[in-house]
């Protein structure tokens, strides 16, 4: 597989002259967009890291869906640098079509300013669309304003076109229908390329972890019907952003009554859902309703209804801690009958993409969601 690397590697030898480049790294951050967003590619690299020498990683995912560099770069200090990583890979390029010189401004701060904090940094040129008019501003014209970038600021390079091509070359399918999401092979040669920029050469282990802390003992409340009143904003969400004060009202009355209610059965909703989707429930994700309503189709968003599920977390005593939240929104989260989320923007559907600090009480605490669709909860410091 061809790929560019800065600094060249053997697998488990650190020669004269060269770096280990897993060295003091503890906390690994993923960013880009939907080609990032909830893609399994990014667990298998941590899966495959954590067995050949690197157990205690710990992996946050900041990709966002329909993100450009811009936006990416908007978040980029409350979803990437807040996290005080130690890596960070760089998947970002694909939906952009603007100068290359934008894109390397917006790339170039970024960069800079991971950097800065003393972190490492693997720049992925952007990923190329099949049978696209314009590939000009993707993986052609940007891929040497990340190869500029990586060499300025002392960063690997993964060449992500190479990837694409040396899977098409060899028979292999690389895209969905839509020429730009990617299927399974694909998923694999990008965590692959990433392995070997790091210097590890193991086999790939195709494993996607519960996620720390994640809650996944959920009961799960009859559909309601339901018609969002306020729709996804399909931007990122704004530093202001008031998740309370979004949407209120938008959603059914809080059960008086949860009898009845039915054992999310995470096995059983992962036998049954695409390979794509697999990882999202693999990962502790809940999908309370998309296998009912879209059996052609399964894990597919209800559009008419919704419903809730209900968790029940028991403290030993009076604490305060972070509750992790991700999914796709509409969705809303309450504590102890307490509104704490009220997420209407796009803003990831992958664990721990916001971070909310609460108070449990001594005792028995209870969280509901109300979506229509996908949700992760996890509770604790990561």
């Amino acid at each position: 597989m061809r790929f560019v690397l800065l600094v060249a590697l053997v697998a488990g030898i650190v020669n004269a002259g060269e770096t280990n480049q897993m060295t003091g790294v503890h906390r690994i951050v993923f960013c880009g967009n939907s080609l990032t967003d909830g893609s399994a590619w990014c667990d298998w690299v941590i899966e495959t890291l954590q067995a050949n020498g690197n157990p205690n990683l710990i992996m946050f995912n900041a990709g966002v869906a329909g993100n450009d560099t811009a936006r990416l770069k908007a978040r980029y200090a409350k979803d990437v640098l807040s996290v005080k990583p130690d890596l960070v890979v760089v998947n970002i390029g694909t939906v952009d079509n603007k100068p290359p010189e934008d894109y390397r401004r917006d790339l170039g701060e970024m960069v800079a300013a991971t950097r800065q904090t003393g972190a490492k940094m693997i720049l992925m040129t952007p990923a190329p669309i099949r049978n696209t008019n314009n590939p000009s501003y993707r993986s052609v014209v940007y891929a040497p304003v990340v190869r500029e970038l990586a060499k300025q600021y002392d960063c690997l390079v993964v060449d992500t076109q190479a990837v694409f091509d040396d899977g098409v070359a060899a028979g292999k399918d690389m895209w969905g229908p839509d020429g730009i999401h990617h299927k399974i092979d694909a998923w694999r040669g990008m965590a692959r390329a990433v392995l070997d920029a790091l210097g590890c050469h193991a086999p790939l282990i195709e494993r996607t972890a519960i996620y720390y802390n994640a809650i996944t003992d959920w009961y799960i409340g009859p559909a309601i019907s339901w018609s969002n009143t306020a729709p996804v904003v399909l931007k990122n969400m704004p530093e202001d952003y008031d998740p309370i004060a979004a949407g209120k009202g938008a959603y059914p009355p809080l059960p008086e009554k949860t009898d009845g209610w039915r054992k999310f059965d995470r096995d059983a909703e992962i036998a049954k859902t695409s390979w794509w989707q697999k990882c999202w429930l693999e990962r502790g994700g809940v999908m309370p309703m998309g296998q009912e309503v879209a059996k052609e189709k399964p894990g597919a968003p209800s559009r008419d209804a919704g419903t809730y599920s209900l968790a029940i977390v028991n403290s030993p005593d009076e604490k305060q801690t972070t509750l992790h939240v991700g999914g796709s929104p509409p969705y809303a989260v309450w504590l102890n009958g307490k509104m704490i989320w009220n997420g209407h923007f796009l803003h990831g559907y992958h664990p721990s993409q916001d971070r909310i600090t609460v108070t449990l009480h001594k005792g028995e605490n209870r969280i509901l969601v109300f979506t229509n669709w996908l949700f992760y909860i996890s509770l604790g410091e990561i």
